[in-house]
């Protein structure tokens, strides 16, 4: 009887690791499937946002169109990535981090990839603040930097920028921006020629900025590296003549390494101005916006984004 029962156990016992060795292989199998059902959850959650908003594939990334009303202009259309393919861009940014131990994301930039409350603010104080009537931007040069999904370029053009120059060190932004602006705004009121888009590193200072009236960048101190970048050529431009106009929404990280490389290269009375914005919203992936974020909400609201506006000595 007692063989018997140590028989049946060990039957027993064997039945349980086969059944647990092969889910645990079907768990590797299937780690696809997960991260597939992942995106499925994430689309759900935005699904009453994102419903009857059109649907582009660019360069491989599925965008949805985000219209904006922006003063002085009216409406201004951009493209950013849907929950699924911030999943993609996340990955492809893990993986060249531990494959190539780079600081530089060269295949994937999650966070150029949707829009972000500072731009809409610095839009609307750009085209406020420069000049008169319908087309404030008229025979400026303007040039943005990490200009993600486009909207201050977009606008700046739109507000009659004789040349616009959108950089960023990703393919990707720059690939939504020009397909926004060729495509999803009027043609009639922004020529195509108007934007140029060039991939630039802020943090290769051996790279000159190219000449511009106004440069301008909207919510790009994620770190305190690009912080410093930022200041670094914030004086740059300003020594050879450009105004600058500088947007961060609130909990950036690399704001106080900004503003103290600001002042320790000769920038004392630099200041920011708390002016009136509003969250974005729709998906976005936990790795590029966390839960305190107070950039993102279900529909948008009032957010008061810094703006920074520094003119040239001579």
């Amino acid at each position: 009887m007692n063989q018997f029962l140590c028989n049946s156990t060990r039957v027993a016992l064997f039945i349980c690791l086969f059944s647990a060795a092969n889910a645990f292989q079907a768990f590797k199998i299937d780690k696809r499937n997960y991260r597939c059902c992942r995106e499925s959850i994430c689309q759900l959650h935005a699904k009453s946002q994102s419903a009857n908003r059109a649907r582009h594939v660019i360069d491989g990334i599925e965008c949805l169109e985000v219209t904006l009303d922006i003063d002085t202009i009216g409406t201004v259309t951009i493209l950013e990535a849907t929950a699924g393919s911030q999943e993609d861009l996340v990955n492809m940014a893990l993986e060249d981090e531990i494959e190539e131990q780079s600081q530089k994301l060269t295949s994937g930039d999650p966070y150029g990839a949707v829009l972000w409350p500072a731009a809409s603010a610095v839009s609307e104080y750009l085209l406020k603040n420069t000049g008169e009537g319908p087309y404030p931007l008229k025979g400026l040069t303007v040039l943005e930097l990490g200009a993600g999904t486009g909207l201050v370029s977009i606008s700046a053009a739109l507000g009659g920028a004789k040349r616009v120059i959108a950089t960023d060190y990703e393919d990707i932004p720059l690939a939504l921006l020009s397909y926004a602006a060729k495509n999803l705004n009027p043609t009639s009121a922004l020529p195509i020629e108007t934007i140029e888009t060039s991939n630039l590193d802020m943090c290769e200072y051996d790279d000159p900025l190219p000449e511009a009236d106004i440069v301008v960048c909207a919510d790009v101190m994620y770190e305190p590296k690009t912080g410093k970048a930022v200041a670094v050529r914030v004086v740059e431009a300003l020594e050879r003549g450009s105004r600058v106009l500088v947007g961060d929404s609130p909990g950036r990280a690399g704001r106080p390494a900004f503003m103290e490389e600001l002042r320790r290269l000769g920038v004392a009375d630099a200041a920011f101005v708390e002016k009136v914005g509003r969250t974005c919203s729709g998906p976005r992936h936990e790795l590029i916006c966390g839960k305190e974020s107070r950039s993102v909400s279900e529909t948008p609201e009032e957010l008061e984004v810094a703006v920074m506006d520094l003119l040239p000595d001579r």
